[in-house]
């Protein structure tokens, strides 16, 4: 793994000495350095900064440098910046306690320059290096969830057209229903792989039929709404051309957004699917349902891939809830983006739903 350039890190260097936080921005200036003078205030510091290291001195006054390590580690949001404690206590009982609650080094006062130097830059590394393979892992995960949820609504339509076909008179349209849903899974996979290819580099996109992506995914759930007699009321112009990739789009974005909208209307209403805004600057789709909508507790984490946002429909259809982290992910990755109004059936009794807006660079 090649490391990036760790000199825009950020460390916090403990230390009541006025002359030794002078020494410490002299020796690591190609560093941001933020120095303390007590432990209060070093903990500060760390509720408002992102600190990538602490240099830490064991002898302060009030609160000493054991008991601020204890609190670091004890904080899930700071439990793991590497410490290093920098002191005059050369003791082995010290010593021992330093690494026993959490510190990673331990430097001796007189501390040499270019010891303190290495010591510091291979834990920048190091924490550099955890941070990328956690980028990666989440990477990882988004992907892993773009093939199990979004191949959900292209496998189910095979499964329906396959038990249609048994007894269904126009046999010809049905199988190339089938088909079409099977190129659909094949293109999901495909995507998938090039984005694992990819990882960390731009998505290629390029102009993009919205009616035509559109008309694309209500085929896919055309099962979906008719098992539960959803209509539609699409109202997108033929000619409207956007920015995007066109089977991530179609997959990913408008799959998931109608599939919630099926998902959360009662039987026998109808989803709203037009264009509200066509200038030289920005495109604007709404997807509107008069479904149960969003409650707030849920809406304040739609699109945070870390929290559970996940509950039955109205006929009990289940979720996975991370459709919409992915949605928001691509329409960003496209240069645009989604906004999400809602109104719960509990606070809004008479008069609930919920409205998508996508917006997108025009094409």
């Amino acid at each position: 793994m090649i490391i990036e350039d760790n000199s825009q890190m950020t460390i916090l260097a403990v230390d009541d000495t006025e002359a030794n936080i002078d020494m410490l921005l002299a020796i690591l200036k190609k560093y941001n350095v933020i120095p303390a003078a007590s432990v209060e205030n070093a903990m500060a510091i760390l509720e408002k900064e992102k600190v990538d290291l602490v240099l830490l001195d064991i002898i302060m006054p009030g609160i000493d440098g054991f008991e601020m390590c204890h609190q670091i580690k004890n904080s899930p949001k700071t439990a793991d910046i590497p410490v290093i404690f920098i002191t005059a206590k050369g003791d082995e009982e010290s010593i021992e306690e330093a690494y026993k609650i959490g510190g990673v080094d331990y430097i001796t006062k007189p501390f040499r320059p270019r010891e303190l130097m290495a010591k510091v830059r291979t834990h920048l590394n190091l924490q550099l290096t955890k941070e990328l393979l956690k980028k990666q892992v989440e990477t990882q995960r988004e992907l892993l969830h773009v093939l199990c949820h979004d191949l959900i609504n292209p496998l189910g339509a095979i499964e329906s057209y396959s038990e249609y076909l048994l007894d269904y008179p126009n046999k010809k349209r049905v199988i190339n229903d089938i088909l079409s849903a099977s190129r659909d899974v094949m293109n999901i996979i495909d995507l998938t792989r090039r984005l694992m290819a990819t990882e960390e580099k731009e998505l290629l996109v390029y102009p993009i039929n919205l009616k035509q992506s559109m008309d694309q995914s209500l085929a896919i759930l055309k099962v979906k709404t008719i098992d539960k007699k959803i209509g539609i009321q699409l109202d997108i112009p033929e000619n409207v051309m956007v920015i995007a990739e066109e089977i991530s789009l179609v997959n990913t974005v408008f799959n998931n957004l109608i599939t919630n909208a099926i998902k959360f209307s009662e039987s026998g209403t109808s989803l709203k699917i037009y264009l509200k805004k066509q200038d030289p600057q920005e495109i604007c789709i709404v997807i509107e349902d008069s479904g149960i909508g969003i409650p707030k507790q849920l809406l304040s984490h739609l699109f945070d891939i870390s929290k559970a946002t996940n509950r039955p429909g109205t006929n009990g259809e289940s979720g996975t809830g991370f459709g919409m982290p992915l949605v928001q992910k691509f329409m960003r990755k496209y240069g645009g983006d989604i906004f999400v109004l809602s109104r719960s059936a509990e606070e809004f009794p008479d008069d609930h739903g919920t409205k998508v807006c996508l917006t997108f660079i025009p094409g």
